[in-house]
């Protein structure tokens, strides 16, 4: 489908996303948030689609809600308890294949849960990131609250909350809130190599590997085990060809080639 607000670019197995409201840091507003909706279940329902780059245009990756226009503070605050599984972070997460945020300027309130909804985060050395909720009056939002302590720690994450400050991608880096901290110019390059060398793995179980590591978030060992099991049956049932080819090609010292679900 076309995207208004969006540039969808697919290519082999990876495509890439990004926010296309440059003018506005690709703050998100009503039309983002659905053409980000829809991406993400066009994303999920194409099997060749094997890993997903999330980026911005212009100088932002993205900087939150957008904040201007009447009702900003009713449309944030009020109504009823919206459906989670409607929630837009959780329509992020909810990509069954990996994802990597490739920030290349700042990222603010619902920005940086955006990136923080991405499996893996590389960042330009002009990147900026905040969690500026309580600068505006606000209680933490955009799934933040969940998303940020799982990132950097309970205390760092309410640190950051409380004090709502900027750091650099520096300090983004430094306590773990990145994996890694590239020239600006070489962000998209390395975001995609990344994406390249993930792609080239077995999609049916990364995608399983993925369900593993987030279901077993708050579980004991043994509460964790049956998930493992069970995709571990999954994979066999869908992918046994990747599992043979995989033994193959390191038994004979070369590349696997990995085919994931067949038609």
């Amino acid at each position: 489908m076309s995207y208004e607000n969006m540039i969808f670019d697919k290519r082999e197995h990876i495509v890439t996303l990004t926010l296309n409201r440059p003018d506005a840091l690709n703050a998100l507003d009503t039309r983002l948030l659905t053409e980000l909706g829809l991406a993400c279940a066009e994303i999920d329902a194409d099997p060749a689609v094997r890993v997903a780059v999330v980026t911005g245009a212009g100088r932002g990756f993205c900087s939150g809600g957008d904040l201007k226009g009447a009702g900003f503070a009713e449309k944030t605050g009020g109504g009823v308890l919206q459906n989670p599984a409607d929630h837009w972070i959780s329509k992020v997460l909810g990509i069954t294949k990996p994802t990597i945020a490739a920030v290349n300027g700042v990222a603010a309130g619902g920005g940086l849960s955006l990136a923080l909804a991405c499996d893996v985060r590389i960042a330009s050395e002009r990147a900026r990131f905040s969690a500026v909720f309580a600068k505006i009056g606000m209680s933490v939002l955009d799934g933040a609250g969940w998303l940020l302590p799982r990132a950097v720690g309970l205390s760092k994450a309410l640190e950051l909350l409380f004090t709502a400050e900027i750091i650099d991608a520096q300090e983004a880096l430094r306590i773990g809130l990145v994996g890694y901290v590239v020239a600006h110019e070489q962000l998209v390059e390395r975001a995609l190599e990344l994406a390249e060398g993930i792609a080239a793995n077995p999609p049916v179980a990364l995608q399983l590997t993925k369900n593993v590591v987030y279901d077993g978030l708050g579980k004991t060992y043994p509460q964790h085990l049956p998930t493992q099991w069970a995709a571990q049956q999954k994979n066999l049932a869908l992918a046994r060809h990747d599992i043979v080819e995989g033994g193959r090609a390191f038994a004979e010292k070369r590349k696997a080639s990995f085919r994931g679900l067949e038609s």
